[in-house]
């Protein structure tokens, strides 16, 4: 009993995990922008097909797993792969934002979420001409399960799994270390604060903009990819559901707020995991029931908003 519920938890640790990914992204573009963006969860399958692509390309130049050594090599070229297939994303988040989203800051939140699902509905068709309607799998999973990870503690657990807890931190810590120490990550959350003094010290807001716009797609692709590597398979509509939990994470999280949207994350992963292990009708209600009861005691999220990084 307990040993499974361990094996739940980790579940939810990696479900967690992918879910930040493309809730960091959502986060960081609501929080600078107020640009609510239903076209995010269209962005992360994007991801997925490019890692098809990609990914298939680079594994098909390297040999098959035989052993510890040539299975880490695998790992860290599918790795590689994923990062270049999110890095897709920069220039297309970067063009969406500078063409379509930039004309209506001003505009009322209507005009927004018109536009964003119409982008949404636009990039749908771009996968279906680019990959076709049928799902696709890029079939690295069991390759990347040949990595010793839980193995070497006498545990057994796929070590995909393993491999996307620790890069869900690790982007995490990225993320904090960009926002927290960097002179770009700096001047980023000085405009999420007060748009107009840093137009008059000189900072380029459209600038600044259009690349937390592409940093937004970035990782919502890049979780794409984490999923498109695992034993799921890229597909048209992948990015409703993960689009309707982004939602309720950064909700949870409190609008803006990238330790939120991690804290909350785990929080919707672990719930949701453990409920479905126990009582499967409450795998759907698990997260908003979890967001209902946040709200209740902290109505602004569990954190504050933008700019709360200290």
């Amino acid at each position: 009993m307990l040993e499974s519920l361990w094996i739940h938890v980790l579940n939810g640790l990696y479900y967690g995990s992918i879910l930040f990914m493309i809730a960091s992204g959502m986060t960081i573009i609501f929080g600078v922008l107020g640009i609510l963006n239903l076209a995010h969860g269209e962005l992360y399958a994007l991801g997925a097909f490019c890692t098809f692509s990609i990914v298939g390309f680079l594994a098909g130049q390297v040999a098959s797993p035989t052993g510890p050594v040539t299975a880490i090599i695998f790992g860290l070229v599918v790795l590689a792969g994923s990062l270049a297939a999110a890095a897709v994303l920069l220039p297309i988040g970067g063009a969406l934002e500078a063409t379509f989203v930039r004309p209506i800051y001003d505009r009322d939140e209507v005009y927004q979420l018109l536009l964003t699902y119409g982008l949404l509905l636009v990039l749908t068709d771009v996968m279906k001409v680019g990959w076709g309607p049928s799902p696709i799998d890029v079939g690295v999973y069991s390759g990347i399960n040949e990595i010793p990870t839980t193995e070497l503690v006498g545990i057994s657990y796929p070590s995909y799994n393993v491999l996307v807890i620790l890069v869900g931190v690790a982007v995490f810590a990225w993320l904090i270390w960009f926002f927290d120490r960097t002179k770009t990550g700096r001047i980023v959350r000085a405009t999420a604060i007060n748009r107009e003094m840093s137009t008059a010290i000189g900072i380029s807001t459209d600038r600044m903009f259009t690349l937390v716009f592409a940093i937004g797609a970035f990782f919502a692709g890049f979780g794409g990819a984490m999923v498109s590597i695992g034993p799921g398979s890229a597909s048209l509509g992948m990015g409703l559901d993960w689009l309707v939990l982004s939602f309720v994470v950064i909700v949870i999280g409190g609008l803006g707020s990238l330790k939120g949207a991690f804290v909350g994350a785990l929080m919707v992963g672990i719930s949701s995991r453990v409920a479905t292990a126990y009582y499967s009708p409450l795998e759907l209600a698990a997260p908003f029931l979890l967001m209902v009861l946040v709200l209740l005691v902290r109505p602004e999220g569990l954190y504050g908003t933008w700019g709360e990084i200290e």
